[in-house]
Parts: C-alpha cells; sequence; structure tokens
C-alpha cells in the first residue's frame, strides 16, 4: 500500500523523512483481502477498515484482538475528535465522514494529535528522550534493563509452567507481531509484580479489562466504524458519567506516551482526554546489532495514571461498571467462569455500558453483543474468555414485557436465573439421594457434579432464546415456557443419572423411587407453571 499524499501546496517544504517503522508512513501491519494479503500504514488500515476490506490481521493472536481493536476505535475517535475541537458531533455527521476519508486524511488526523513530535508513531527511534509509538520518552535510558528478546516475551500472557503456549518462541517476529504485543501489553496488562502496574481501566491489579460490545457483525470494518461513531456519539455521557472535573472536556491529554515518564509521579485523571490511550509500563523498543527488535523496561514505583481510587470508573463505554448500591461502584471483574449466562444477563440488563446503546440507524435491526476478557489470576492467565449473544431487533432491552405490566425485561431475566438456580439445586439433590441411598446422603459431597454441570450447559445454551422470546409471549407465557424447558431438562438428566450410574443392587429399586420423588417433590415447589393442577400428587410412573 502506496504512502499517502503529502504534496500539499507548490510553497510548501518537503517533509522530513520517515523515522524507521513509523506507522503513519510505513507499510507496518499486513492485511488479508480475499486471498490476498497486503501490507498498509495506520492511515491506510483506517481506509481499508471504512470499506469494509479487512477479512483479518495475519498475526494477531486471539487475545490480542480485543486491545488491538479498542486501540484502532479509541485512536480514530480521538483524532476526529481533536479535529473538531473536541466538539460534540451528530452520528449522522460521524457516520459521513468516516467513510469520506482518504488515507492521507487519517494521516493528517493522526499526526495532528503529535503536533511537532516525528517519532511519536514510530516502532523504534534512535533518541530515547523523543516519544515513540506507546513508548514515553526519557532522559534516564541507562536505568532501562533488558526486559524482552521476542515480541510474545512482551506479551501479557502468564504461562507459568511453559506448557500451553510457549514462551519467547517468536524469535523471527516482525513488526507488526511487536505492534501487537505492545498495544496489548500497555492498554490491558495489570499488576505484576513489583515495579510492574497495571492500567487504570480496571478495578484492582489483578482484575482484567472487560470489553462488552454490540456490533453489526463480527468483521472488522463495521466493527471498528461503528466504535469510532458509538465513542463520539457517547463522549457527553461519559464526560457526565464519572465524577465532575474527572476529566478534561477540550484539550486533555489523549496519547498518555508523548508525556515524559521519569518520575514516580501518576498523571492526574483531570489533565485527560476521556479516550485517553494509556501506557502502563515503562518500555523502550530498540534495535539490535543486526536490526532486530528487543525492549527494554525500567520498572515503576506508582501507576502511569493515578486513578487508584476510582476503581476502574473511568467513563470506558466498554466497562460494564458493578453497582455497589450506595455510591458510584466500580468496574465489573470477571472471574475464571467467564461469561456465563447469569453474569451475561446482568451486564446485559442491569450494568449495561454505554457501548451496548443503540445508534441512529441500529433501532430496530438486528446485530450481536460482543463479550470478551482475558481473566487474570495471581501469577496466572485463567483463561481467554468469549460470548456472542444475538439480539433481534425487535428487542427493547429498557422495555416492558406487557402494556399492562410492570415488568421490564431485566425482572424477568433474574426471576429465570432465580428459578434455574432452584432447579439446579433440586436436580443434585435427588442425584445425590439415588446414588448414595435416601437414609443418610451427604449433600457435600461431588457425586452429582458431571450432571449438574450439563444441566448448567444446557441452560446456557438456551437462556437468550428463551428471554428474548419473551415479548411475543408475554410474561405469563415467557413463564411458563421457561418453566417447562427447566422441568423437562432436569427430567432428561436424572433419566441420564439413572442410566448410566447404579447404586448397589440391594437398593436400586428403593434408591430410585427415592430420588424420583426428591426430583418431583423439588420440581413442584420451583416450577409451578411447569405442572397441571390435575397431577398435584407423584404419580406411580413419575416414582418409578
Amino acid at each position: 500500500m502506496a504512502s499517502p499524499d503529502r504534496t500539499g501546496s507548490a510553497s510548501r517544504s518537503p517533509d522530513p523523512p520517515a523515522p524507521p517503522l513509523d506507522l503513519l508512513a510505513n507499510a507496518v501491519v499486513p492485511v488479508r483481502r480475499g486471498v490476498e494479503t497486503v501490507a498498509g500504514s495506520l492511515p491506510g488500515i483506517y481506509r481499508l477498515l471504512a470499506s469494509d476490506a479487512v477479512d483479518e490481521f495475519p498475526g494477531l493472536a486471539a487475545h490480542q484482538a480485543q486491545a488491538w481493536y479498542q486501540f484502532l476505535v479509541q485512536a480514530g475517535a480521538v483524532a476526529i475528535s481533536r479535529s473538531e475541537g473536541d466538539a460534540a458531533l451528530s452520528d449522522s455527521v460521524v457516520r459521513r465522514r468516516v467513510g469520506d476519508l482518504s488515507e492521507s486524511d487519517w494521516r493528517a488526523l493522526l499526526e495532528e494529535l503529535t503536533l511537532d513530535r516525528a517519532t511519536a508513531w514510530s516502532l523504534v527511534t534512535e533518541d530515547p528522550s523523543a516519544p515513540a509509538f506507546l513508548q514515553p520518552p526519557t532522559t534516564r535510558i541507562e536505568a532501562y534493563r533488558s526486559f524482552a528478546a521476542t515480541a510474545d516475551a512482551l506479551d501479557i500472557l502468564v504461562t507459568a509452567k511453559n506448557h500451553d503456549r510457549k514462551r519467547a518462541r517468536a524469535s523471527n517476529a516482525g513488526p507488526h507481531q511487536w505492534l501487537y504485543s505492545l498495544v496489548t501489553l500497555q492498554t490491558t496488562q495489570g499488576y505484576s509484580g513489583r515495579g510492574q502496574p497495571g492500567v487504570a481501566r480496571m478495578n484492582g491489579g489483578l482484575s482484567s479489562r472487560i470489553l462488552v460490545d454490540r456490533r453489526p457483525n463480527g468483521r472488522w470494518g463495521p466493527r471498528v466504524v461503528r466504535g469510532i461513531r458509538m465513542l463520539l456519539a457517547r463522549r457527553r455521557e461519559v464526560l457526565e458519567q464519572v465524577d465532575e472535573g474527572v476529566f478534561r472536556g477540550r484539550g486533555g491529554l489523549a496519547l498518555v506516551w508523548l508525556r515524559s515518564w521519569d518520575s514516580d509521579d501518576g498523571l492526574p485523571v483531570a489533565e485527560l482526554d476521556p479516550y485517553f490511550i494509556e501506557v502502563c509500563r515503562r518500555i523502550r523498543l530498540v534495535a539490535g546489532p543486526a536490526g532486530e527488535i528487543r525492549a527494554l523496561a525500567r520498572p515503576a514505583v506508582s501507576p502511569r495514571v493515578n486513578a487508584k481510587s476510582l476503581k476502574g470508573r473511568l467513563g470506558d463505554p466498554w466497562v460494564p461498571i458493578k453497582s455497589d448500591g450506595e455510591g458510584a461502584g466500580e468496574a465489573r471483574t470477571v472471574s475464571a467462569g467467564g461469561f456465563d449466562y447469569r453474569l451475561a444477563q446482568r451486564l446485559l440488563l442491569r450494568e449495561r455500558p454505554l457501548a451496548l446503546r443503540p445508534l441512529e440507524d441500529e433501532r430496530g435491526a438486528d446485530s450481536e453483543i460482543h463479550m470478551a476478557v482475558l481473566v487474570r489470576g495471581q501469577g496466572k492467565t485463567e483463561g481467554l474468555h468469549e460470548r456472542l449473544i444475538p439480539l433481534p431487533g425487535t428487542i427493547d432491552l429498557d422495555g416492558d414485557l406487557d402494556d399492562d405490566e410492570d415488568s421490564t425485561l431485566a425482572d424477568l431475566a433474574q426471576e429465570m436465573v432465580e428459578v434455574a438456580a432452584a432447579v439446579r439445586k433440586v436436580l443434585r439433590q435427588a442425584v445425590i439421594v439415588y446414588l448414595q441411598g435416601p437414609d443418610k446422603p451427604d449433600f457435600r459431597r461431588k457425586d452429582a457434579t458431571p450432571i449438574v454441570t450439563a444441566y448448567d450447559r444446557r441452560v446456557d445454551e438456551e437462556f437468550f432464546d428463551h428471554l428474548f422470546e419473551s415479548p411475543n409471549s408475554g410474561l405469563e407465557g415467557a413463564r411458563r415456557r421457561w418453566q417447562g424447558f427447566l422441568r423437562k431438562a432436569a427430567e432428561d438428566l436424572m433419566r441420564r443419572a439413572w442410566g448410566r450410574s447404579s447404586p448397589p443392587a440391594a437398593r436400586r429399586e428403593k434408591a430410585r423411587a427415592s430420588s424420583s420423588f426428591a426430583l418431583y417433590n423439588g420440581l413442584r415447589r420451583s416450577l409451578p407453571e411447569a405442572f397441571p393442577e390435575a397431577h398435584t400428587e407423584v404419580t406411580q410412573e413419575e416414582s418409578g
């Protein structure tokens, strides 16, 4: 992909040569379009994204996709916003503007963010006192030590046993792989030990930066364009969402790596743009004797952004805020269990971030909810978790279920979760009674775990289909359908337990009858809508 045209007027002097690996001028980022792979500069990538000509980014690891997406959206939105004096823009203007920008337009917008700092978009610079891409300038380069000789060693994955994903293996990594690792590290990493602080957009050092997003489809172009539109449309709301004076509404620092980081003082949030792109580590990429890239690092006493008291509540439109019931709340943390239906419905309906609000042309249109997070633990990584939830255009997440009912979709979802939990308990007890006998079963044992896990999986698969069907059937109809599904799921899995497991022959019939009695008595209490009135007693067939 050719570099953008920078000729300008006839009297303009030629631009100085671009620094090595300048993201604005050099074709650093490979892109697959159909059967061909091309390389482009960052402005060229934006143009390809706007025309939906990006199928994938070769070399981008699965756990890096979230950080790369959020970086592209934040940088694009900040560049457009700054060109308009950080004024509020209507979504229709933004949509037209993004579609009309050429590659040279994008380069001009991004250059404007860094003013006269010519090296600020370069992966590697010779002068450490000048900013490089996501690398703050320093006058104390002698204090930096060797940190990573390969791109994957710079990455955020913690592989203590070196089993699942080998460390420091990408010895022939290209500049784009260093780029992805650097973006992922600087914008999503958490606390990793003394001198290694994490980003501000999470609740605590061992938490993770979450993405809960709405998108038209899974293609990169529509996602990034929609994300830029969303950030610009929600800018005023972000400023109003956080405490007064937290951000600077106009002219705030957007690219944190432009500011020197030689002192141990953190940047006050009041100096930052609401969509600032942060850096959490003192990193400098340098060229080795043979031109290879390697990373130097220096420990930091305190985080780069002084926002510990906010607990991740920085107006990030993708981050759900968990309310504590008293104050403003804190950024949601995801456990190793990921986005199961219990958490997903809360994020979608009760802790919904601004990114899920529909834009002008999305009302009534089908879309999908995308949830992603790399869960971090103490000295380990606890999994990359993603969930896609198709969202029909007919669903109003804030709407009532019936015109004459004071019940919202969120109310029904919580009720569905509670009923499913009650049935789960009944099923677990019935399986334990069958396996251990009815006399003195020990309900603390985990005999029923395989059956209960299968039940959770079935509920998870069906939950949102039932929830989104509820506006068509009304509240009572939705209750009947959900309780009928739970009854059938419990019965099917109880039969599986009877068929695959067997207590001693001397008490097999008694165990089956007792477990059936425990199952149906519990189901009747938990699922009143799933049992006709004529069947108020346990039948002989049900008792086995």
